[in-house]
């Protein structure tokens, strides 16, 4: 709930309030700006009591009031936004999350692989799934592997296809597999953002972007619970909702 229906409920009468918490509402939705005449209808009032009620809170109207809450809501999201990596992410800091964005902006449009082995290939999976549904052009291992045998048959060469970003998904940070991927991804010019457990692991070194999730010096492969596959995708989903919030803000 927004912090500005808190302010606003000791100034609100009971349907007023019910007016507030609808506009809300719409917003979390994330639907577009609801028009007063059908908030009114909504709420059995009518739009010139709305008009009131917003100017009686120091709004000039309606649509000062719900861009107001608008952005009390996008900054409590970000603010939980922060405390949901820095939970998750050891090594979580501010700059790490913005070249994040300024990877993906970056290469939006090539193509980006993942490489993962085991669980790890569960999670890299997802990444792939999160991307193209959000217009990326993304794909896992094995097409990765597909086409760096098809660059060393031809020469290095490959139309339309230019580096762009590998993430790479280890818990050990040393599965032999992954760190093949890696190092044929940097001899090709790609930036690598990984994921791993440990911060002195090979893959650690060899990344431009590093995530340690659930840091320890060991992994228990067979350890229950294991929540580093789970946080791994918790994390992505708060770097993706990072990106797209700083895309809505108009961020360079």
């Amino acid at each position: 709930m927004n912090s500005s229906y808190y302010l606003f409920t000791n100034l609100l009468s009971e349907e007023e309030t019910k007016i507030v918490t609808g506009i809300i509402r719409h917003i979390e939705k994330g639907e577009r700006r609801v028009g007063i005449q059908q908030l009114a209808n909504e709420n059995y009032t009518s739009a010139t009591s709305i008009m009131k009620m917003c100017k009686r809170l120091g709004f000039d109207g309606y649509s000062e009031l719900y861009y107001h809450l608008m952005q009390q809501k996008s900054r409590l999201s970000e603010t939980a936004q922060v405390e949901t990596l820095a939970q998750i992410v050891d090594n979580y800091s501010d700059s790490l999350v913005q070249q994040f964005c300024v990877y993906l902006e970056q290469y939006h449009d090539q193509k980006i692989f993942t490489s993962g082995k085991g669980f790890s290939d569960v999670v890299a999976a997802y990444i792939v799934q999160r991307l193209s549904i959000c217009g990326f052009f993304a794909f896992n291992n094995v097409h990765f592997y597909d086409f760096m045998i098809f660059q060393k048959e031809n020469g290095g060469m490959a139309t339309n296809i230019e580096p762009a970003v590998i993430f790479a998904i280890s818990q050990s940070g040393e599965t032999e597999p992954v760190i093949n991927d890696v190092r044929q991804a940097r001899k090709n010019g790609y930036k690598v953002i990984a994921f791993t457990r440990r911060g002195d692991s090979t893959l650690a070194r060899l990344a431009d972007l590093l995530f340690i999730v659930d840091g320890a010096r060991q992994t228990l492969v067979g350890g229950i619970p294991n929540q580093f596959f789970g946080h791994v995708i918790l994390a992505f989903e708060e770097l993706m909702g990072a990106f797209f919030s700083r895309d809505a803000h108009g961020t360079n």
